[in-house]
């Protein structure tokens, strides 16, 4: 993906190249009329040469801005275009990476990386980057009319570079490394801000506001220390190359032209001494424009590494081709399956279960037992590390996740809704849902008449995360959404946790009814009452499964 970028970029430097070019190419005009006016036709007092001279100082310029204006308009609308896409991009590459990568990745990381864009990479190498060979050029042709102006003069500002480059490099070693320090502090920063808001209620029940304040405000100033460092740095690079250097080899060239000429040393005259120094200049901004590029192109190459890093990935997609079906039939055996979230101690251990199919199947245990892992291993979110699960007689890890996802619905008693109404996340569960089909699901649910009680019944707004409903509300509606997606295989977990004991017995009569139509329910519990019409049991504990009698 990044290497068709690059060509694609390579492929728009041309045209921005040849426009810089011929920008550039226009601004050598103007020192070589000033030289031939002041030492051709102002001796010989030829008015028209004089004023045609001032006719193109003017419109050149004029038609410059014109050229100029036409390539911003086209660039600014291609790099903001071209940076959503590559934004958008890495967000789907992301969104499709397997569950254990986001368990390993910062989340409030990954999300500043989403919400990049690319626009600034995109502008650097169509803008800065075409300048940059454009400015190459310019260097060489500035260099050749120096010569052939006056040899000495000309061969005297190849000493420019040594003098501009090694100081400058080396003073942009100290920024690189600052600017790494930058990077980090600002992922910290950004972490830091995202657990305060995500634990708000925590946070201002024990009244940690202004200490979690205090501690992002410490942050920032450590941010703010290396930043100060760093435009330190840049001012003193840019000084020396633009001011000290510049400067110096500006006087040493005009007054060793100034003695050329009231010497006669050679054929150089009044005009030409002002081509030569306004030629000078111009090689001095190129060179100068080359090393800053060079610069800038190490700081966004750091800058935007990881990013494009991201375009690289493959995810479940790519791991799903070509891969069979989910259909089951019979039953699904966990064959003495083990798993780890990281190395150590397994929170599995040569586990074998069988979940068949129209029967309620119930797992009970206690917490952090691996519980809900058996319900993340059969949605192929993890992957078991030893031993087998089989769908009818067929490998999971042969069989495409997207599959089984699409006809297996998790009901977990974590929900995350979307901000929005009742009924914008109810609609998520399908595109052709009616009304009564949602009032239908929130019937099962036991949520009816709560959300008729509601001002604005569906259509009422559940908050950021839904926050504006209860945990037990939330959990009521997060069975309906369930239920509405229409899958007739349901992994129950823990869905009543946070339900009274009456509203509980009502779901598990709702959930018995369905299994009685041919529905495939497995169900993680701690309160055995829910399960009373499981006809089979596993107990969990210390990552062993037994089956109850």
């Amino acid at each position: 993906m990044k290497s068709h970028i690059q060509k694609e970029m390579q492929r728009r430097q041309i045209v921005s190249m040849l426009v810089f070019a011929l920008i550039q190419l226009t601004s050598l005009i103007t020192p070589y009329l000033m030289g031939k006016i002041i030492d051709v036709y102002i001796p010989t007092g030829n008015t028209g040469r004089i004023i045609g001279g001032i006719v193109l100082f003017i419109t050149i310029p004029m038609l410059t801005i014109l050229l100029q204006t036409g390539y911003q308009y086209a660039r600014i609308k291609y790099i903001r275009k071209k940076g959503n896409q590559v934004a958008l991009q890495i967000m789907e590459n992301l969104i499709y990476q397997e569950k254990r990568f986001f368990d390993q990745e910062n989340s409030m990381e990954l999300l500043s990386y989403c919400s990049k864009e690319a626009t600034g990479y995109f502008d650097f190498y169509l803008s800065d980057m075409s300048r940059f060979y454009v400015n190459i050029l310019m260097t060489a042709v500035i260099f050749v009319l120096l010569t052939i102006i006056d040899p000495v003069l000309g061969v005297l500002q190849l000493l420019y570079l040594p003098l501009a480059y090694f100081p400058v490099k080396h003073i942009m070693k100290n920024v690189d490394k600052e600017i790494q320090k930058i990077l980090e502090l600002n992922a910290q920063m950004n972490q830091m801000k995202g657990d305060v808001f995500q634990a708000v209620e925590f946070v201002k029940l024990a009244q940690l506001e202004q200490k979690k304040l205090q501690e992002v405000g410490g942050k920032n100033q450590q941010i703010n220390g290396v930043w100060g460092k760093v435009a330190a740095l840049d001012s003193l690079s840019g000084a020396w190359a633009n001011a000290f250097a510049s400067v110096l080899f500006k006087g040493l060239t005009f007054g060793l032209g100034a003695l050329f000429v009231v010497s006669a040393i050679g054929h150089l005259q009044i005009g030409q001494l002002i081509s030569v120094i306004t030629y000078g200049g111009l090689f001095y901004a190129n060179i100068n424009a080359i090393l800053q590029t060079q610069i800038d192109k190490k700081k966004k190459n750091s800058e935007y590494e990881r990013l494009f890093s991201f375009l690289e990935l493959t995810g479940e997609r790519e791991q799903d081709a070509g891969k069979e079906d989910f259909a089951l039939q019979k039953e699904i055996v966990f064959d003495h399956c083990s798993f780890s979230y990281k190395e150590g101690e397994p929170i599995l251990k040569d586990a074998s279960l069988c979940f068949e199919v129209g029967k309620w199947t119930g797992i009970v245990g206690p917490s952090g037992e691996g519980k809900s892992t058996i319900l993340d291993i059969l949605l192929k979110l993890y992957p078991v590390a030893n031993g087998c699960v089989r769908v009818d007689g067929k490998d999971l890890n042969n069989l495409s996740r997207f599959s089984i996802r699409a006809q297996v619905t998790k009901i977990a008693q974590d929900i995350f809704l979307f901000p929005g109404t009742i009924a914008d996340n109810l609609m998520l569960m399908g595109e052709n849902i009616t009304e009564e089909q949602m009032w239908q699901a929130l019937r099962f649910a036991c949520l009816e008449e709560y959300v008729k009680s509601l001002p604005q019944g569906i259509h009422t707004d559940v908050g950021e995360a839904g926050k504006l409903m209860s945990g037990g509300e939330r959990q009521r509606l997060s069975i309906a959404m369930g239920i509405l997606r229409g899958c007739k295989i349901l992994l129950l977990d823990e869905v009543t946790s946070n339900l009274d004991a009456a509203i509980e017995a009502k779901l598990a009569e709702h959930f018995h009814a369905l299994q009685e139509k041919g529905y495939t329910i497995i169900s993680i519990s701690h309160r055995m009452n829910f399960l009373k019409y499981a006809q089979k049991v596993y107990e969990l504990r210390d990552g062993i499964v037994t089956q109850r009698s």
